[in-house]
């Protein structure tokens, strides 16, 4: 994330209780490496693409980095931006998604957070 901070703006963008969520970021000692923290009611396109909206931000030049195919990955390739799923070890089963629906989306896998900052750069066109 220290990495990333130092040439791209970087935010959260999480589901659950704000304060819970809030507190969270600021106990992980993350929080300063963050221009932006959005805690949202549901993690779908329509969110995404308002976000992007309200931040100024081109849809494609957006890109999201998280574990969630359902949640994380898949929405926000459907609102135009790209993505980078790290699957955890264990998924929740309300957030599974057949492989054959994955298969039809454009966006990137890895294995281990730390590449993440190189697939970053290689969208960004760095």
């Amino acid at each position: 994330i220290a990495s990333l901070a130092k040439d791209y703006n970087l935010m959260v963008v999480t589901k659950g209780d704000l304060f819970d969520q809030e507190s969270k970021i600021a106990r992980s000692g993350l929080g300063d490496h963050f221009i932006h923290v959005e805690v949202v009611t549901e993690k779908d396109k329509s969110t995404y693409e308002g976000i992007t909206r309200k931040l100024g931000i081109e849809p494609g030049e957006f890109v999201m980095v998280g574990n969630s195919l359902k949640s994380d990955i898949l929405p926000v390739v459907e609102a135009g931006g790209q993505a980078v799923h790290v699957p955890y070890l264990t998924e929740w089963q309300h957030e599974a998604v057949p492989d054959h629906v994955a298969d039809s989306y454009k966006f990137h896998r890895v294995d281990n957070i730390r590449d993440v900052p190189a697939i970053v750069t290689q969208l960004a066109g760095h």
